[in-house]
């Protein structure tokens, strides 16, 4: 039974992650956070039904815990442009 649940965890996380990525990449960083920490709570379950000799389920953490890395740098750089975007100024008509 703990195959069947690490099984179905670790697909419904690659499916967070998934949603997760498009809505970074739809600048929705803010949604995308919030979902993010929800994504890293169920891989923190996922570990907890990792058997420990077992090398395949811990690829399927290590590669699920950096993509969720990744997805972490790439909020942190859409916020930070999202917070540069130079302000344009209003041109003003003369006559």
């Amino acid at each position: 039974m703990e195959i069947n649940q690490f099984a179905n965890m670790s697909k419904d996380l690659y499916t967070q992650i998934k949603f997760v990525e498009n809505l970074v990449k739809g600048d929705s960083y803010k949604e995308a956070r919030k979902r993010l920490s929800t994504a890293e709570e169920t891989c923190n379950n996922l570990e907890s039904l990792m058997s420990p000799d077992n090398r395949i389920q811990k690829n399927i953490v290590n590669n699920r815990r950096q993509e969720i890395t990744w997805i972490q740098d790439a909020i942190q750089q859409g916020t930070a442009k999202a917070k540069a975007k130079p302000v344009r100024k209003r041109i003003s008509k003369s006559k």
